[in-house]
């Protein structure tokens, strides 16, 4: 039997799951040998402990987020460890360490530099969606790694702006403004742009233009549109997230 057909039967005796597993860019897989001496050379580490071979949302959601991390920040290390539980019981005690409850996987701890033993888990009632693993990075650290496109600093301007008076809007528009000529980068210039263009509208139009304008460019973005495109789409839908509101608009309040 040649040795490409043996490969072949190997490959589909394999479990499904253990085929179909995907990778995750940007991690770091941790054992037992390497778990300290790792996550101790970053400021912050967020490791998910996992089957051995994982798939699915949870784990596709991990390596978005790890792919967004990568793109705004060198102080967070983002890993895995694969725990088995049959031959020679890869990772167990690590598990085991961290009270990771192998009915409950995957487990996603954030730890800080040299503190292993107080780390945060991110909480078992959230969905793990890339948005909830950067509200929790965020609400926990100082980084923010936020929506493609989007800054820390214009989304506070952003914030609740529809329902400001109209002498406030207009106060946080230069805000804005002043933001901009500031940046260096000509797409941070470009994205902070955007977040102009959507505050003059909401002056002039209300809270409905975010509303309208949203349907809008969801619409356009699930249509027949070049990849480019889908992604310019996707980062003002983004930034226009960052001013939804309770209310509907300031003469409501």
């Amino acid at each position: 039997m040649s040795t490409l057909l043996c490969f072949f039967f190997i490959f589909i005796a394999l479990p499904y799951h253990v085929v179909m597993s995907s990778s995750c860019m940007g991690c770091v897989d941790l054992d037992e040998l390497n778990f300290d001496k790792t996550i101790r050379r970053f400021p912050y580490a967020l490791v998910k402990f996992d089957i051995a071979f994982p798939y699915g949302d949870k784990h596709e959601a991990f390596a978005s987020f790890s792919k967004a991390a990568h793109a705004v920040t060198d102080d967070i290390l983002i890993a895995t460890v694969g725990i088995k539980d049959y031959g020679d019981r890869d990772n167990l005690k690590l598990g085991e360490r961290y009270k990771v409850d192998d009915k409950n996987y995957p487990a996603i701890l954030l730890f800080q530099k040299d503190d292993e033993q107080n780390y945060v888990q991110f909480p078992s009632y959230l969905d793990i969606t890339e948005d909830n693993l950067k509200s929790f990075v965020n609400s926990h650290t100082e980084l923010y790694i936020g929506r493609e496109g989007c800054s820390r600093e214009l989304n506070d301007l952003a914030k609740n702006f529809a329902n400001l008076s109209e002498e406030d809007q207009r106060k946080r528009l230069k805000e804005a403004e002043e933001l901009q000529e500031n940046l260096t980068k000509e797409l941070d210039k470009q994205n902070a742009n955007i977040y102009k263009i959507y505050m003059e509208k909401i002056l002039s139009k209300g809270y409905s233009f975010v509303e309208d304008e949203t349907k809008r460019l969801a619409r356009l973005k699930a249509g027949k549109v070049t990849e480019l495109k889908r992604s310019e789409l996707a980062i003002k839908l983004n930034i226009l997230e960052a001013f939804h509101v309770n209310k509907l608009t300031k003469e409501e309040l």
